[in-house]
């Protein structure tokens, strides 16, 4: 656990955490306090961050407004490792985090320096652990084009495994298209600030950003920036200034297909400059006064000069896709790489453009980022990077007004329909969550947007503002939901706005969200589940994003379990490398989370005493093994069950990377289709099962008979999170809002 919730000053919160032991918070201090880079919005609100014994403190943090400490995160325990106790060195940890992250790029992985020896809280614990931050590379390969990468990566400093990982990659005169040239097809002359052009052959560069192509044609490698590679397409100014000071470049006809497929266009260029530096004045007049880099490098037009098998018309293999990278320093990389894509400029669509900057703006504001998974009672969650995803999204309607994102690349690129995503939309929680962070994100967009319509941008615009910097980086729907409606309190906001905004959130189910199926049309049609990779640093693995419940109707003795997932090697005896987890009752799993030692350590050693790896446990009653019929379609067919008998069901992973499943379904099938030798049966459970995992000593193997279930229990505790709510001291409408586990 993590200590969090309201206290009366930082004494209150070390006395708190005092308690799980007499050292718990020695040698803690407030490493810096920073301003958020809000103005005008009533009192100024500060964020700490904080040191342990000398070293930085990851994952804590407090907001403070006034003498009062809104939010705080501080470690539950002391530390089991002082920082002189480190076992692997600065350099080892370096060349582990290298080979971790060179998984799936085409050259070497580049570290910055040496690693930093850190406290990184793990469920309450200061862990001892060297952060290394990675380089940016492009040389990784996605299903969109060339892959972006920066990622920091903590390694044990006592074991050197990989602990966690944070991907940062998530987008003077002119003639432009407002926002983009499908939904403001006129252009228009507008005056662009920054740049300082006072004559012919200026780039764009300006106080804040400065825009790059990226072009075919070689150049010379000593005029080209510090970060170009060999292979790649060469950064270059191609829209430069006219002889009075204008840029003036050809603007695309996108009705034209080579238009919006011409890889050397000038247009892009400007049009990212032009709609970063609107964004900027836009941040400005909502009183925000900081952004993650000081100067942000824009790449418009990226694409792989190799050649492409899928784009046989193309000279070069495309980009569909435009990425937030998080590096600032103009010597790295660039911070915002739009792509060329097959169909589309993603430079020309001022929505994505807003939507990349819109990371950098959450990265800013909140006290520690957001997108760390949530570790929860009943599913492990992305609420966070869905968070991130659709706050984005809300930057965006903040320009344009309007609820479509992305209007012009989803217009001309195939497979969409009128825009990337819509604010304009009927996703719920949890009925329409996946695991996956642009989709978990749209029912919290969906929700603002109807807020936004009914209150006004005035009322909701600032409120948003406010909430990143009270949000943990592990925030899930409910804790930044039942924020939200708190400071709207706090604000004074009317109780029609209050109804407003409360209806709206309710009716997307955001309040009160457990990650647990029910509809049965929903549980037999196929949903998918995006799985965590397990990795040494958890045992045995992480469960799924949600649970489906399935009642066995009359005339049936069967579950029989679905899922599409193609073949992994990386557990003999599972050809998928997904587990089913089956819990005979009418009660959800309920898994609990505990930090414990290695089995052994890497070098074969003898086992460590020190706590470092998540153990997840849980009351399932069967971990079963699906069949393989085909290529992806996999198959579980269990015997045994009562008409009427409720069970839940969720998948987890044993591979090493993000994976997903799709189409899972639990259904019944009549005893007699069964009795008839139609499907191969997997295991009969009888009438009810007893062995769990543990008993039965592993995975249970297909035809594989198991005893009989225990009773068990998967009860709710009542609400004590609402030490995360209850900060405001506003809980007039807490009803609303989820009961959280103690």
């Amino acid at each position: 656990m993590l200590v969090s919730g309201l206290v009366s000053g930082l004494g209150s919160g070390v006395a708190r955490a005092a308690a799980d032991g007499p050292d718990a918070l020695a040698g803690l201090a407030v490493a810096q306090e920073r301003v958020a880079p809000l103005v005008g919005m009533g009192p100024e609100i500060r964020q700490r961050s904080f040191t342990l014994h000398g070293i930085p403190l990851r994952r804590a943090h407090a907001t403070v407004v006034g003498a009062q400490v809104l939010r705080e995160q501080l470690p539950a325990e002391a530390p089991e490792l002082l920082p002189h106790q480190a076992v692997v060195s600065a350099t080892d940890a370096v060349a582990r985090a290298r080979a971790h992250v060179a998984s799936g790029l085409t050259s070497p992985a580049i570290a910055k320096g040496e690693g930093t020896l850190v406290y990184l809280i793990i469920l309450g614990v200061p862990v001892l652990a060297y952060e290394v931050d990675m380089a940016l590379s492009l040389d990784g390969i996605g299903p969109d084009g060339p892959l972006p990468s920066k990622k920091t990566v903590w390694i044990s400093a006592n074991s050197g495994i990989v602990l966690a990982e944070w991907e940062h990659v998530r987008a003077s005169k002119a003639r432009v298209f407002r926002t983009n040239p499908a939904i403001t097809p006129d252009p228009i002359v507008v005056g662009l600030s920054g740049v300082h052009a006072q004559g012919a052959g200026e780039p764009l560069v300006g106080d804040r950003v400065q825009s790059y192509n990226c072009t075919l044609v070689e150049q010379d490698p000593a005029t080209l920036p510090k970060w170009w590679k060999e292979g790649k397409c060469y950064p270059v100014h191609k829209a430069l200034s006219n002889a009075d000071g204008d840029f003036f470049p050809p603007l695309p006809d996108i009705i034209l297909p080579e238009d919006n497929a011409d890889d050397e266009d000038q247009y892009a260029e400007l049009s990212m400059y032009w709609n970063a530096e609107r964004f900027f004045d836009k941040m400005a007049a909502l009183g925000v006064t900081a952004f993650p880099c000081e100067l942000s490098t824009m790449l418009a037009n990226y694409r792989s000069p190799t050649l492409s098998p899928s784009y046989p018309d193309l000279d070069y293999t495309p980009l569909n896709n435009a990425y937030w990278t998080g590096t600032c320093d103009p010597d790295e990389g660039a911070s915002m790489i739009f792509g060329q894509g097959s169909a589309v400029d993603f430079g020309f669509d001022g929505d994505v453009v807003y939507h990349e900057l819109g990371h950098g703006m959450v990265s800013v504001l909140t006290p520690t980022g957001l997108g760390d998974i949530t570790l929860r009672h009943d599913a492990v969650l992305v609420d966070a990077g869905g968070m991130n995803e659709a706050i984005a999204d809300y930057f965006s309607v903040m320009l344009s007004n309007e609820p479509e994102l992305g209007d012009y690349v989803a217009r001309f690129w195939p497979g969409y329909g009128s825009s990337i995503r819509s604010a304009e939309n009927e996703k719920t929680c949890p009925d329409d969550t996946v695991g996956q962070v642009h989709n978990d994100g749209e029912p919290f967009m969906a929700a603002m947007w109807a807020t936004r319509k009914r209150v006004g941008h005035e009322k909701l615009d600032p409120l948003l503002l406010k909430l990143l910097t009270l949000l943990p980086p592990d925030a899930d729907l409910e804790t930044a939901s039942g924020t939200l409606l708190e400071l709207a309190e706090a604000e004074g906001w009317t109780a029609t706005e209050l109804g407003h905004l409360s209806r709206a959130f309710a009716a997307r189910g955001l309040f009160d969200c457990p990650r647990i199926i029910t509809d049965p049309e929903r549980v037999s049609a196929g949903r998918t589940m995006h799985l965590r990779p397990k990795g040494a640093a958890v045992t045995p693995f992480l469960p799924g994003p949600m649970q489906l419940r399935h009642q066995v109707p009359e005339g049936s003795d069967n579950v029989v379990v679905k899922f599409k997932s193609g073949a992994d090697d990386v557990a003999p005896g599972n050809p998928s490398g997904i587990v089913v987890l089956l819990k005979r009752a009418d009660e959800p799993m309920e898994f609990t989370y505990t930090l414990t030692a290695l089995d052994k350590n890497p070098d074969g050693g003898s086992k460590s005493s020190v706590r470092e790896v998540t153990s997840v446990e849980g009351d399932w009653d069967h971990l079963l093994v699906a069949s393989l019929l085909g290529t992806n379609d996999n198959q579980l067919v269990l015997r045994g069950f009562r008409p009427g008998e409720v069970v839940h069901v969720t998948l987890a992973s044993l591979r090493s990377d993000d994976s997903a499943a799709s189409s899972v379904l639990v259904q019944s099938l009549p005893t007699e289709f069964l009795d008839d030798g139609h499907v191969h049966v997997d295991a009969d459970l009888g009438e009810s099962a007893t062995e769990t995992e543990s008993e039965a000593g592993g995975l249970v193997a297909p035809e594989q008979a198991i005893g009989e279930a225990a009773a068990s229990c998967a009860c709710r505790g009542e609400a004590s999170g609402a030490g995360w709510l209850a900060p405001l001291g506003l809980l007039g409408l807490l009803g609303l809002r989820r009961r959280r586990r103690g």
